[in-house]
């Protein structure tokens, strides 16, 4: 964030104001905020591929995103959280919403909102629903052919519900966000699945198979269809290189050898099978004419061309130094198997720190089996203190160096100096607010000034 422009920072601020909850469950708030829009001739006849899943899900809406870009179909995106600004959430055709066009739809929202809760004072809109609906305010007026839409939490009341679509990406499961969605991995895939409407598609991506087989007749009584990325896709031979990866991949008979990926990891082979399913759904409905030969170039360029930020991202050379966001246990898994398959050969210095509403001894001693030594930190944004991360450390991995740093601009100090000396890769890991900070402190901006929600 640019503090220079007090015009794009008084829009963040005010958006970023909006309590993060609304009152209870906020459906019937979405559909009083975009009654009008909901009547238009665009939203009416729309069907967006609507896409959930407790990690992985923003990989592929970039994925799909950049896929119809290459096709030549002109697409909105709208994903959460941002990372630096509040308009990398709401994109068109590739670019972020400019500040004009956000501060216009911003004012139709705080309009619609002040109609809202002088009629009833006694209910709040929260912020996620505000987000929705300055979203589809902006994307109404441009009408694209594709929407791509983000689910925030869950499926079944989360506020992208009411956007019309038929075809849902299922990415993952995870134990998160359980006094929401339900104490257990087939409770919170019940949720997520409610996403989709009756006589829908759901493309489903890393779940495992007990919990796939009770989600299908679930499924089933809702008479929606599942296809299972698994059970429609191939991957052969994986080679991990300095800025891509290369994957033989198969996806429902589009023939992808030698498909070289700029996002890295195990895990978006199975996000990019999911993307490939979701693209060839929506156009079979709505496309017919695009062959799978297009399909599987449209697929070749995009994937060697994208970049989604903070997923295994490479932010510094001389010593090289990655970041990733990963903030739950499975992410955690996928970026330590990423990083000791990327970096084979390589001493990896781990900078670490975890805010203190997560798991931080669950978080902390999934990391450790990648690093050869950790410096211990804090985000200024929820930072746990630095003594519990170290106390952590030395209980888990006694036989690792480890050494503290007060601040994340002190920690990269230090383990750029530590790096260099020793012939090291840093990897900053531990959670969203840690290692966004990371990358705006080695970019030369203060990591405090950083707007997050």
């Amino acid at each position: 964030m640019d503090d220079s422009n007090p015009f794009d920072l008084r829009i963040q601020e005010e958006l970023l104001a909006i309590p993060k909850f609304g009152k209870g469950i906020g459906l019937h708030r979405m559909l009083a905020l975009c009654r009008t829009l909901l009547q238009t001739d665009w939203l009416r006849h729309l069907d967006a591929i609507k896409i959930t899943g407790s990690n992985g899900k923003g990989s592929v809406c970039a994925m799909v995103a950049a896929v119809f870009g290459e096709l030549g179909l002109s697409c909105g995106l709208y994903t959460s959280p941002h990372l630096i600004k509040f308009n990398e959430r709401i994109v068109m055709d590739g670019e972020p919403i400019a500040d004009a066009e956000l501060a216009e739809s911003v004012a139709w929202f705080f309009q619609q909102r002040d109609e809202y809760e002088t009629r009833f004072p006694d209910d709040a809109i929260g912020a996620f629903e505000a987000f929705t609906a300055i979203a589809l305010h902006h994307f109404a007026g441009k009408q694209p052919r594709v929407l791509v839409s983000e689910a925030g939490i869950g499926g079944r009341y989360d506020s992208t519900r009411i956007i019309p679509g038929k075809i849902i990406g299922l990415t993952s499961l995870d134990l998160e966000h359980t006094e929401l969605l339900g104490g257990t991995l087939e409770m919170i895939a019940y949720d997520k699945a409610d996403l989709c409407p009756e006589g829908g598609v759901i493309i489903a991506g890393a779940i495992d198979a007990e919990v796939l087989r009770r989600l299908q007749a679930y499924c089933a009584l809702r008479n929606l269809t599942l296809r299972a990325a698994a059970a429609h896709s191939q991957a052969g031979r994986v080679v991990f290189g300095d800025t891509h990866m290369e994957v033989d991949l198969t996806v429902d008979g589009i023939e992808l050898p030698a498909l070289q990926m700029a996002v890295q990891g195990y895990h978006q082979i199975t996000n990019v099978a999911v993307a490939t399913l979701l693209v060839q759904q929506w156009l079979q409905a709505h496309e017919p004419r695009v062959t799978q030969a297009q399909l599987a170039q449209a697929v070749r360029i995009a994937m060697r061309s994208l970049s989604w930020p903070g997923r295994f991202e490479r932010v510094a050379t001389n010593p090289d130094i990655f970041i990733d966001v990963g903030h739950t246990p499975e992410a955690i898994a996928a970026t330590v198997r990423t990083a000791q398959t990327a970096l084979r050969g390589k001493r990896i210095l781990l900078v670490t720190g975890v805010s203190y509403d997560k798991d931080v001894e669950g978080i902390v001693k999934g990391l450790l089996p990648m690093a050869d030594a950790v410096i211990c930190t804090r985000a200024h944004h929820k930072g746990s203190p630095t003594e519990k991360i170290l106390r952590i450390v030395q209980s888990a991995r006694p036989d690792l160096a480890a050494s503290t740093a007060p601040t994340i601009e002190e920690a990269m100090l230090m383990a750029r100096a530590q790096a260099v000396e020793n012939q090291m890769t840093v990897m900053v890991a531990g959670g969203l607010f840690l290692s966004i900070e990371a990358a705006q402190t080695l970019r030369g901006n203060d990591p405090r000034s950083l707007h997050f929600f």
